[in-house]
Protein backbone atom coordinates (compact mmCIF):
# COMPACT_ATOMS: atom_id res chain seq x y z
CA UNK A 1 0.00 0.00 0.00
CA UNK A 2 1.35 3.51 -0.75
CA UNK A 3 -0.68 6.56 0.08
CA UNK A 4 -1.17 9.31 -2.46
CA UNK A 5 -2.94 11.93 -1.10
CA UNK A 6 -4.85 12.89 2.13
CA UNK A 7 -7.64 15.22 2.89
CA UNK A 8 -6.56 18.57 3.83
CA UNK A 9 -9.16 18.28 6.77
CA UNK A 10 -10.67 15.89 8.86
CA UNK A 11 -13.35 13.57 6.81
CA UNK A 12 -15.74 14.46 9.42
CA UNK A 13 -15.05 18.53 7.94
CA UNK A 14 -16.84 17.55 4.34
CA UNK A 15 -20.37 19.62 4.04
CA UNK A 16 -21.82 16.21 2.64
CA UNK A 17 -21.08 13.43 1.23
CA UNK A 18 -18.61 13.11 -1.48
CA UNK A 19 -20.13 13.35 -5.49
CA UNK A 20 -19.10 10.55 -7.68
CA UNK A 21 -19.19 12.28 -11.48
CA UNK A 22 -18.58 9.96 -14.78
CA UNK A 23 -16.87 11.98 -16.92
CA UNK A 24 -16.15 11.65 -21.16
CA UNK A 25 -13.33 9.34 -22.36
CA UNK A 26 -12.82 7.05 -19.02
CA UNK A 27 -12.39 9.89 -16.79
CA UNK A 28 -14.33 10.06 -13.34
CA UNK A 29 -13.50 12.76 -10.23
CA UNK A 30 -14.36 12.41 -7.08
CA UNK A 31 -15.56 16.16 -5.72
CA UNK A 32 -15.66 17.14 -2.43
CA UNK A 33 -16.50 20.16 -0.31
CA UNK A 34 -15.63 21.30 3.08
CA UNK A 35 -15.38 24.32 5.49
CA UNK A 36 -12.25 26.28 5.10
CA UNK A 37 -10.67 27.98 8.16
CA UNK A 38 -11.93 31.01 7.48
CA UNK A 39 -15.79 29.96 6.96
CA UNK A 40 -15.77 30.24 3.42
CA UNK A 41 -16.69 26.83 1.40
CA UNK A 42 -13.71 24.63 -0.37
CA UNK A 43 -14.16 22.84 -3.53
CA UNK A 44 -11.39 19.77 -3.96
CA UNK A 45 -11.80 17.33 -7.01
CA UNK A 46 -10.27 14.20 -7.24
CA UNK A 47 -9.68 13.24 -10.89
CA UNK A 48 -8.93 9.99 -12.13
CA UNK A 49 -7.89 9.21 -16.18
CA UNK A 50 -7.66 5.59 -18.07
CA UNK A 51 -10.48 4.28 -16.07
CA UNK A 52 -10.80 0.47 -16.24
CA UNK A 53 -13.15 -0.26 -13.67
CA UNK A 54 -14.57 1.67 -10.58
CA UNK A 55 -16.90 0.93 -7.60
CA UNK A 56 -18.94 2.29 -4.44
CA UNK A 57 -19.50 0.20 -1.35
CA UNK A 58 -21.89 1.57 1.00
CA UNK A 59 -20.97 1.99 4.72
CA UNK A 60 -23.41 -1.13 5.64
CA UNK A 61 -21.04 -3.12 3.25
CA UNK A 62 -17.86 -1.42 4.23
CA UNK A 63 -14.82 -3.83 5.92
CA UNK A 64 -12.62 -2.55 8.78
CA UNK A 65 -10.07 -2.74 6.35
CA UNK A 66 -11.47 -0.45 4.18
CA UNK A 67 -11.53 2.08 6.90
CA UNK A 68 -8.01 0.97 8.35
CA UNK A 69 -6.28 1.80 4.76
CA UNK A 70 -8.25 4.41 2.85
CA UNK A 71 -9.91 6.87 5.94
CA UNK A 72 -9.53 10.36 4.50
CA UNK A 73 -6.77 9.06 2.24
CA UNK A 74 -6.40 8.09 -1.53
CA UNK A 75 -3.94 4.80 -1.50
CA UNK A 76 -2.84 2.51 -3.77
CA UNK A 77 -3.32 -1.10 -3.40
CA UNK A 78 -2.08 -4.38 -4.76
CA UNK A 79 -5.04 -6.63 -5.08
CA UNK A 80 -6.56 -9.71 -6.56
CA UNK A 81 -8.90 -7.07 -8.59
CA UNK A 82 -6.46 -5.53 -10.39
CA UNK A 83 -4.83 -8.78 -11.53
CA UNK A 84 -8.10 -9.75 -13.21
CA UNK A 85 -8.31 -6.14 -14.65
CA UNK A 86 -5.04 -6.28 -15.85
CA UNK A 87 -5.83 -9.97 -17.25
CA UNK A 88 -8.80 -8.77 -18.89
CA UNK A 89 -9.75 -7.97 -21.99
CA UNK A 90 -6.92 -6.66 -24.56
CA UNK A 91 -4.12 -4.27 -23.60
CA UNK A 92 -0.81 -3.72 -24.48
CA UNK A 93 1.65 -4.12 -21.95
CA UNK A 94 2.56 -0.78 -21.47
CA UNK A 95 -0.80 -0.12 -20.68
CA UNK A 96 -1.02 -3.20 -17.82
CA UNK A 97 1.74 -1.74 -16.28
CA UNK A 98 0.73 1.41 -15.08
CA UNK A 99 -2.77 0.69 -14.18
CA UNK A 100 -3.28 0.74 -10.05
CA UNK A 101 -5.92 0.39 -7.83
CA UNK A 102 -6.92 3.54 -5.75
CA UNK A 103 -9.43 3.96 -2.43
CA UNK A 104 -10.16 6.15 -0.41
CA UNK A 105 -13.08 6.09 2.24
CA UNK A 106 -15.13 8.38 4.06
CA UNK A 107 -17.03 8.49 7.66
CA UNK A 108 -19.76 6.84 6.81
CA UNK A 109 -18.61 5.77 3.65
CA UNK A 110 -18.89 5.03 1.30
CA UNK A 111 -15.31 3.81 0.33
CA UNK A 112 -14.65 4.56 -3.21
CA UNK A 113 -12.07 2.03 -5.74
CA UNK A 114 -10.77 2.91 -9.43
CA UNK A 115 -8.59 1.24 -11.13
CA UNK A 116 -7.21 3.49 -13.78
CA UNK A 117 -4.08 4.75 -15.09
CA UNK A 118 -3.87 7.91 -12.53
Amino acid sequence: MKELWQLPVAASALLHSPEFVILRRRECALRLLFEGGDGSTKAIALQFTGVESYKCTFVSSCTAVMFNLAYGKLVSLKSTWLDEVRSAGKKDEAAIEVLQHLMITFDDGPCYEVICRS
